[in-house]
């Protein structure tokens, strides 16, 4: 795991969280699974202990919020793809979703993904095929007015 990842992760109280039913307790160490997983079988087994407690069918839970900025701690470095695709869908599910509880939670989320808006756009500009869709789909739901920008310099290359 990088070592931005891996300060940061440690740096959150996850317990003082909450995921769909309590103290998201279990949660940094279901991502830091995930950001460890050596092959796609390990990502996949992290993803079903992120995947319920993080989002659920479009409802985001608090835990989502120090989830976005771990997240984009992980892309600072180079992810295979098996691991990436798992990042990017976490951010995008993320940033889609809604809070049935906390009405500022969702727009707390993205402002955190906003952040890390050129990280997300030096991925795009990087990547080819589904890992620049998927920065690129994060990128409409943070940054619209910023997507188009994105989406002609990715092209131009």
């Amino acid at each position: 795991m990088n070592p931005i990842a891996g300060q940061l992760m440690a740096s959150v109280d996850w317990s003082a969280y909450l995921e769909h039913d309590g103290p998201a307790a279990e949660v940094g160490a279901a991502l830091h699974d995930l950001l460890v997983s050596s092959d796609v079988g390990q990502a996949t087994s992290a993803w079903k202990r992120i995947e319920e407690h993080v989002f659920s069918q479009g409802t985001i839970y608090p835990v989502a919020e120090p989830t976005v900025s771990v997240m984009l701690a992980a892309l600072t470095e180079e992810q295979p793809s098996w691991r990436s695709g798992r990042i990017m869908d976490l951010l995008f599910f993320i940033v889609r979703g809604v809070s049935l509880t906390d009405p500022s939670l969702q727009a707390r989320c993205r402002d955190r993904a906003r952040e890390g808006l050129w990280l997300l756009a030096r991925w795009a500009l990087t990547h080819e095929g589904w890992a620049r869709d998927n920065a690129l789909e994060v990128i409409e739901v943070v940054a619209p007015e910023r997507a188009g920008l994105i989406r002609a310099a990715s092209s131009a290359q």
